[in-house]
C-alpha cells in the first residue's frame, strides 16, 4: 500500500482557505475536514457548547481519516500548535504532508472579508481573534509548520486570482513572485 498524502490548507481567518479548499479537493476527489463546516452541520443555540461538540466531532473524524488509507485534506489557521503532534504522528507512519498556505496583505483585509462573509450568511470570527490569530498564523507557518511538511506552497489571495508566491521543502525554497513574497515577509515578527 502506498503512503497517503495529507494536505493542510492553512491561512488566517478570512484568507480564503475554505473557498480554495473546496476547489482544490474536487481535483483529486479527497475527503476534506473543516471544523467550521462541522459547526454549521451541528448548529446550536448554545454557541460554546456547539464549538465544543464540533471540536470533538472534528477530532473523531480526523482520527478515522488518519487510520484510513485514503488521502485527505484539513483546514487550519495554524494560529496554535495543536497540529504539530498530528503531523508528527502522520509522518511517523510514512505519510506525506503537503502544506498549502494562503495569505493576505494584512489583518484589516481579513477583518473585512469576515464581515462580508457574515453579511452573506457565513460564520463570524470576533475582530480581536482575527487580529490575534493573523500574526500567529503567518509566524507559525514560516517558523514551525513549513519545516514539518514534506512540501509546502504559499499563495497570495488578496486580488481577484490566487497567486502562487513560493514553494519548497522546509527551508529550501523557490520564490515565484518576489513582490508577494516580500509582502508576506513584512508580516512576520522579526
Amino acid at each position: 500500500m502506498e503512503n497517503k498524502i495529507v494536505y493542510i490548507i492553512a491561512g488566517a481567518n478570512g484568507s480564503g482557505k475554505t473557498t480554495f479548499a473546496k476547489e482544490f479537493v474536487k481535483i483529486p476527489k479527497i475527503a476534506f475536514l473543516n471544523a467550521d463546516e462541522i459547526k454549521k452541520e451541528y448548529n446550536s443555540e448554545d454557541k460554546e457548547g456547539g464549538k465544543i461538540r464540533a471540536g470533538r466531532i472534528f477530532f473523531n473524524r480526523l482520527k478515522k481519516l488518519i487510520s484510513s488509507d485514503k488521502d485527505f485534506a484539513i483546514e487550519s489557521t495554524l494560529s496554535g500548535q495543536s497540529l504539530i503532534s498530528i503531523i508528527k504522528e502522520l509522518k511517523s507512519k510514512g505519510n506525506n504532508i503537503i502544506l498549502l498556505y494562503i495569505f493576505l496583505d494584512n489583518f484589516e483585509i481579513a477583518i473585512d472579508r469576515v464581515r462580508i462573509r457574515v453579511e452573506e450568511g457565513g460564520h463570524n470570527i470576533p475582530t480581536k481573534d482575527i487580529i490575534r490569530r493573523y500574526s500567529r498564523s503567518l509566524n507559525n507557518f514560516w517558523k514551525i509548520y513549513k519545516d514539518l511538511a514534506d512540501e509546502w506552497q504559499m499563495f497570495y489571495n488578496g486580488e481577484d486570482n490566487v497567486i502562487q508566491t513560493a514553494l519548497g521543502f522546509k527551508n529550501n525554497y523557490k520564490i515565484i513572485n518576489e513582490e508577494k513574497f516580500d509582502l508576506f515577509k513584512r508580516g512576520l515578527d522579526v
